[in-house]
């Protein structure tokens, strides 16, 4: 896109708005509501129905707005009560422990794939071979395939098929959410994803369309809606296609089905049953990746009931689900059931949780515990539990604790710790045990202007098994111990402008794969609102440049145990979006730098690749 281009859309998108405002007729004069009708909040009003811009009531000075609110079987208030995010317990967790995309962050981050999402995370390293379309799995603290456990809404996906030591992280879009929380710990990454629900009763339906280099294509329509009896729906449908890059020629596509139906008859019980399914279609890629065509299906009933309407108090969830994966390679199909029981209490200061897992054959129990508290203001507490029984008579057992202390209130100390006696890949039955320690600890500045953290990760020696999907080209992983040296640091000299990033350092010589020296991710956004010209929201511009570079490394070891380099680079990505209502426009560019690279044996990344589209969701 052309610096006139650029221009030109930022002009559109000042001036239409202002016609909007403009040509928008005045609103015809509404009847009081009946003596005794209940008032909600503006923001209740305003989730319920559109609310008048600013510009429409400055004509009416004092004028209060009294059309009165559609009705609702559930307040949205309370319905955050009903479904509440299934994430880390309540209540803090140390500094940098818990990062959360809200549905608004969700959408302007200018992530496109899961992985994307996750370089949020400090030392993230996401590997992809090549375009969109082909695998991506993110290593963090040389964790291999075990650096990322995915939940989605209380169901813990497992690896399967293709996909057994860990989870492709490029067949989960990030339009079906409307939340993802991160859990980062010493040595993993834990993912919680929340999938969206319509709090009102009211439709509400969404359209998306992406294209870019390469014929490569994206589509999206969602349609979710809420009834007074209670009952709730969501259906999705999610394409993607590529022609592949010329440095990855292969075409791939897949096809993601997404049902949801629930039903909350109180702010206090209710069920609902998800169904998701996607099918892939890769052709090979030379020397690098065979050609698949695989599908994979999740499906779980969840019921619940609390003991109150504010989401505090006792809480109960149980849930029955299954996986299963097919592959064009094989006629075994494998499978895996799943049966939980979820109890657990939140109060103001303090909230716990117990888990009861059974799965399959492979993992035949799982008990876990998990709390936190804040005794008092200046200190927060966190830990957790759990204890894996395996197949073979083998076990899996790991505990964590975290902690922040805050004597000042721009001076934040924390720690935490991660231990386990654990077996990396319970479906190989040679596979044993291994015992290692982790642990961080760190000191932050916290004020309005400036954040700074910088903090010392150490951890132990674990054989972690290579991602199965890049096999053929990275067989094995690394064991290696190491500390590093990470700091985090958010400038704010502007209420638009924000400058953050993160800079990672190994403290000794390392050999763990995809943990290079001197790693760094920064970026600069500037992002305004508008205000107070237009109503919030109605009008957003953003526009991000952001830098990651790295030295040299290592990617694994091969066959014969030799390490395979990693060489060093550095890459620059640009974001602009624009938000007009309800509508959103984006333009991405990845690795605009001229030079190529590789992360994957043989698979050179695509230079300059460009992706823009529209998502617009509207309600009738």
């Amino acid at each position: 896109m052309t610096r006139w281009g650029r221009a030109f859309l930022l002009a559109a998108g000042l001036a239409f708005p202002a016609r909007l405002a403009a040509q928008e007729p005045k609103p015809a004069p509404q009847p009081a509501p009946p003596p005794g009708a209940p008032v909600r909040p503006d923001s209740v009003a305003q989730a319920v129905r559109p609310a008048p811009s600013d510009s429409a009531r400055a004509g009416v000075p004092g004028q209060r707005d009294t059309t009165p609110p559609v009705p609702d079987s559930l307040s949205p208030d309370s319905f955050s009560s009903v479904l509440p995010p299934l994430g880390p317990p309540s209540g803090p967790l140390p500094a940098s422990g818990r990062i959360v995309f809200d549905k608004d962050r969700l959408i302007f981050s200018g992530a496109q794939t899961l992985g994307e999402l996750l370089q949020h995370v400090p030392g993230a390293f996401l590997v992809r071979a090549g375009w969109y379309g082909l695998p991506e799995v993110v290593h963090y603290a040389g964790q291999g395939a075990t650096s990322v456990e995915v939940v989605w809404d209380g169901y813990a996906l497992d690896p399967l098929g293709e996909d057994s030591a860990g989870l492709d992280l490029e067949r989960i879009p990030l339009g079906l959410f409307r939340r993802v929380e991160l859990e980062v710990l010493p040595t993993v990454i834990r993912v919680y994803l929340i999938s969206d629900t319509q709090p009102v009763r009211r439709a509400r339906t969404e359209t998306a369309f992406a294209t870019g280099d390469y014929q490569t294509n994206a589509y999206r329509i969602r349609y979710l809606n809420r009834w007074r009896s209670g009952l709730g729906v969501g259906l999705g449908v999610n394409w993607f296609g590529t022609a592949g890059a010329p440095s990855t020629p292969g075409k791939a596509s897949d096809l993601t089905l997404w049902v949801k139906a629930s039903w909350a008859p109180s702010t206090r019980m209710g069920m609902e049953w998800e169904y998701v399914r996607y099918s892939l279609n890769r052709d090979a890629l030379e020397g690098v990746l065979p050609g698949r065509r695989v599908w994979r299906q999740d499906a779980f009933l969840r019921a619940y009931a609390a003991s109150r309407d504010d989401g505090m108090g006792l809480r109960f969830d149980a849930l029955l689900g299954s996986s299963t994966y097919g592959d064009s390679t094989s006629d075994v199909q494998p499978a895996i059931s799943q049966v939980a029981a979820i109890t657990g209490y939140r109060a103001v200061w303090w909230s716990a949780e117990a888990t009861v897992r059974v799965r399959d054959a492979r993992v035949p129990l799982e008990v876990s515990v998990r709390g936190a508290a804040t005794p008092f203001r200046a200190l927060s507490l966190s830990g957790y539990a759990v204890r894996r029984s395996l197949l073979a008579n083998r076990a899996s057992q790991e505990i964590g604790a975290g902690a922040a202390l805050r004597p000042l209130p721009w001076l934040v100390l924390h720690g935490a710790l991660r231990h386990r006696d654990a077996v990396a890949i319970p479906s190989i039955l040679t596979d044993t045990a291994q015992r290692v320690a982790d642990w961080s600890a760190g000191i932050g500045f916290v004020s309005r202007r400036l954040d700074l953290d910088a903090g010392v990760e150490s951890h132990g020696a674990y054989d972690a098994p290579a991602y199965g999907t890049f096999a053929e080209v990275v067989p094995a992983g690394t064991a290696a111990a190491g500390r590093t040296l990470t700091v985090r640091l958010a400038v704010r000299p502007a209420a638009y402008f924000t400058l953050s990033g993160w800079y990672r350092q190994p403290l000794e010589t390392t050999t763990a794969a995809y943990e290079p020296p001197h790693h760094t991710r920064a970026a600069a956004t500037f992002r305004s609102r508008f205000l107070p010209r237009f109503r919030r929201g109605a009008l957003d511009f953003l526009i991000q440049v952001g830098v990651e570079a790295w030295s040299d490394g290592v990617m694994g070891r091969d066959s014969v145990g030799a390490a395979i380099a990693l060489d060093g680079h550095g890459t620059v990505d640009w974001l602009v979006e624009l938000r007009l209502l309800s509508a959103v426009i984006y333009w991405t560019m990845r690795n605009s730098q001229v030079e190529r690279y590789e992360v994957v044996p043989g698979a050179l990344m695509a230079r300059a690749n460009q992706r823009y589209g529209v998502r617009w969701e509207f309600t009738n």
